[in-house]
């Protein structure tokens, strides 16, 4: 019995000593954790108390701006640093009905846009007789088309070229428009490429935009120059609109479907101001014809292939008044006037394939598009010949290219092009002659180093057969291009 007794109190004493053990652990290793947790409520209290804050101000801003007209210019002293506590008892009190104030945040984005500019300059070389300028104004079919012949351009010549200097400025304006503005500066002076209002809310994928611009038809017309993947345009797209693209005063609008696969539709309406297709010459001579004077629609379809590619398939139709004024014996007086009509149609496809590298490596763009046009134009008056006074004049030519280009290394790329302007080109002439000319086309090549977002660095060579007065005249062009730019926008980044 005494036995059993002393082995049950030996038993007890074992299981009590873990227990006593635990118990006179340090009593600081507790006191340590109670502190954590204080320190993690209060901090738990003093975000929950900062979120509060910043949602009351947030509200109080609104509140201020839903109140307070804005000013159309800047007070004549900086506002002092505004103290939130002192905001948080101005907002609690009532109103006051016309009391003058400024909305800072509107005030700040109306005298601070976003601004950039990029410098355009490039050394060429070119092995024709008159100039690479001088060339293209003569390929067969598509030369000497201008309303005016006296039209001036600016020629690239052998040697240092700037080509211009880009200035953009834009801003958000308010909820429903954005606005921005592009003038060109270059040495023959300055011109307004675009200048432009867009809406930003419109319900039921609606979009409209207004002022001047470049149409959005095809994908390189879209563009400004210095965002092409090679020096120039294509060259059926430089021969049918000229120099600057299709680029004028009108609006457009947009809708983009609510349909599984992205599509756009797009109508636009132009005053009628380009120098090959859409001329408005007018005077005594012709009629004056009211703007708009050219339409033009398009649609834009973009499947998803999957993966990091990308295709886009386009197609686009225009069509306006057009107007020529020619000096047939040279003296230097018009003696000849035609009035009437052109029209463009085709197509264009672009793939891309963002590569996972960085900084463009391993990236591929593929595009190519067709174009077709056609002028159908009545003399009006013609001071040499009048036996041909009212008939016809109809020219009709079209053409491809085909480019690629793909980063070899990083902020490297390689490019190729090939381009074939009069596949078609033929022309009936208004005494009941018809003539065809050769097609010309070109091979283009190119390198260029992406040294930052802001500034660009390609070296191009082509080399092109151009039909010229029934002869193919071979010209072979050297360029290097230097872009940059100053400031950032989304817009403008190489």
């Amino acid at each position: 019995m005494k036995l059993s007794l002393l082995l049950t109190c030996a038993f007890i004493c074992l299981l009590l000593a873990p227990a006593s053990r635990a118990a006179e652990e340090p009593a600081d290793a507790q006191a340590l954790r109670n502190e954590i947790d204080a320190l993690r409520q209060q901090l738990e209290a003093q975000k929950r108390d900062y979120d509060a804050r910043l949602q009351l101000l947030r509200q109080a801003l609104d509140k201020l701006a839903a109140q307070q007209p804005v000013r159309h210019q800047l007070p004549e002293e900086a506002p002092a640093e505004p103290d939130l506590e002192a905001l948080l008892q101005q907002l609690q009190q009532p109103p006051e009905e016309h009391r003058p104030g400024i909305d800072w945040g509107r005030a700040f984005q109306s005298f601070n846009p976003d601004i950039s500019v990029i410098i355009d300059t490039f050394y060429h070389h070119d092995d024709s007789e008159e100039g690479i300028s001088h060339v293209l104004g003569g390929i067969d079919g598509f030369g000497h088309s201008h309303g005016h012949e006296g039209h001036h351009h600016a020629e690239t010549e052998n040697g240092f070229n700037l080509r211009h200097l880009e200035l953009y400025l834009g801003a958000e304006v308010d909820p429903y428009f954005k606005a921005w503005a592009i003038p060109a500066i270059s040495e023959e002076g300055a011109e307004l490429e675009e200048a432009v209002i867009q809406t930003t809310g419109l319900p039921y994928g609606l979009q409209v935009k207004a002022g001047k611009f470049f149409s959005e038809f095809c994908r390189v017309n879209a563009q400004h120059s210095h965002e092409w993947d090679f020096v120039d345009a294509p060259l059926i797209n430089q021969l049918v609109f000229g120099d600057h693209g299709l680029n004028d005063k009108g609006v457009q609008l947009s809708w983009l479907a609510p349909t599984d696969v992205p599509l756009t539709l797009a109508l636009e309406a132009f005053q009628g101001d380009n120098e090959t297709m859409f001329s408005h010459v007018g005077g005594d001579e012709l009629p004056d014809r009211s703007g708009p004077r050219v339409l033009v629609q398009w649609l834009k379809l973009a499947p998803e292939i999957g993966g990091n590619h990308g295709i886009q398939f386009g197609g686009f139709h225009g069509s306006g008044v057009h107007q020529e004024a020619h000096d047939g014996d040279g003296d230097g007086v018009e003696d000849h006037w035609l009035d009437g009509t052109s029209l463009f149609w085709g197509g264009d496809v672009v793939y891309k394939y963002d590569s996972p590298a960085a900084h463009e490596q391993g990236d591929v763009v593929l595009q190519g598009e067709y174009l077709s046009r056609r002028r159908d134009l009545n003399v009006e008056n013609h001071a040499l010949a009048p036996a041909v006074i009212g008939n016809n004049r109809v020219d009709q030519q079209d053409g491809i290219y085909l480019q690629g280009t793909y980063g070899f290394l990083p902020r490297w790329r390689a490019g190729a092009r090939w381009d074939l302007a009069g596949i078609t080109n033929k022309q009936k002439l208004p005494d009941g002659t018809a003539e065809s000319f050769d097609d010309s086309n070109r091979y283009t090549g190119m390198i260029d180093w992406t040294l930052t977002e802001f500034s660009r660095l390609r070296f191009q060579v082509s080399q092109g057969r151009y039909a010229a007065e029934g002869e193919k005249d071979k010209v072979t062009q050297f360029f290097l291009q230097l872009m940059v730019s100053l400031g950032s926008h989304g817009a403008h980044k190489f």
